[in-house]
């Protein structure tokens, strides 16, 4: 990518400040009228014709002003971004109307207020499934040959099909390899739980290598087929913007938030050191979300992931506001997850 010198950077930087605005394309005269950048009009002019050149600024009709690229937004996000402060009082109301529902309503809660202090749709899920850490592993005697093998992860507790074993095994057996199974996979993220690892982990024990080979095939398809519970709000605000007044330009993006894959795939979790994740248009990996801008973070619970919350709009959005907004949101949630 070029490097924008001083002068490039601060009229990129105003186009896009004034187009979030307006949603018009802003020219020369524009620029020239609400800011006082101390240069001549020929000198704007040639300076916002170079940054369309480099690929930063678009003119959508002859003769009319340009607009932001996603290249363009790309880099003011990166480096020109200055995040808008949350006033107090708005500050207080987020986080008294978390508190004041039921734990189960937390998130959902909290999607429905990043919507309304956004203007965008909001969607949110839980924690993958891949993230849950397995705390114990119980087998249950229900004869001599049958035992139902149950897990109990910081999730909560999820039951396999009933273990059917080549020879009997005594309850006080059962007890000691519920024990020893434990030992060796309690505080195993699901998403370590290889076939390799769990082969290597408690795969040892030939006597009782059935019983290993079914906890081995509950743990795994647990880790496949564990549901996600996933969020939405503000549909409707997509239809807001002027970009999308248009229905036929909204549908495929509305149809698409319907759909729980969709948003479980723009909601990834990201590293510990990366606050927010921003995709821009043609960045995202859905068609249907190409025309838009994702914003999510990642909310944590005895700190560790527990899920991610974040928005979908425009491309053309308050960036600085919305990454605000999400990030706190992401905060809030997790405190009030952790008091409830």
């Amino acid at each position: 990518m070029v490097e924008l010198d001083g002068r490039k950077r601060e009229v990129l930087r105003i186009v896009i400040d004034d187009y979030v605005v307006t949603a018009e394309p802003v020219g020369s005269e524009a620029v020239l009228g609400r800011h006082r950048l101390g240069i001549s009009p020929a000198t704007v002019r040639s300076t916002m014709a170079a940054l369309e050149e480099m690929g930063y600024l678009h003119q959508p009709h002859h003769s009319a002003g340009r607009v932001p690229t996603e290249q363009g937004y790309r880099v003011y996000v990166d480096s020109m971004l200055q995040e808008e402060q949350i006033p107090a009082a708005e500050r207080t109301r987020i986080r008294r109307a978390l508190l004041a529902v039921e734990p189960d309503r937390t998130v959902e809660q909290a999607t429905r207020a990043l919507a309304s202090a956004t203007n965008c749709a909001s969607v949110a899920a839980s924690v993958s499934p891949s993230e849950r850490r397995i705390l114990h592993l119980h087998l249950v005697p229900l004869s001599p040959r049958r035992a139902l093998v149950v897990v109990v992860t910081d999730e909560g507790v999820f039951e396999g099909k009933t273990a059917e074993f080549d020879a009997p095994i005594s309850p006080d057996d059962l007890d000691r390899l519920s024990h020893e199974i434990t030992r060796r996979i309690a505080g195993q993220p699901l998403r370590e739980l290889t076939d390799r690892m769990l082969d290597v982990v408690i795969g040892e024990a030939a006597l009782y290598q059935r019983v290993f080979d079914q906890v081995e095939r509950l743990l795994r398809d647990h880790h496949l087929h564990a549901p996600l519970r996933v969020y939405s709000d503000g549909k409707a605000n997509i239809l807001k913007q002027p970009e999308f007044q248009d229905a036929r330009r909204a549908q495929p993006i509305l149809s698409a938030l319907e759909r729980d894959d969709v948003v479980v795939d723009l909601l990834r979790i990201g590293s510990a050191e990366e606050r927010v994740r921003i995709t821009i248009g043609g960045e995202n990996q859905r068609e249907e979300m190409k025309g838009c801008s994702v914003v999510t973070a990642t909310y944590y619970l005895d700190e560790r992931p527990a899920g991610v919350l974040g928005i979908v709009g425009p491309t053309r959005m308050r960036y600085g506001k919305v990454i605000s907004l999400v990030c706190f949101l992401a905060d809030s949630l997790g405190e009030a997850l952790s008091q409830h």
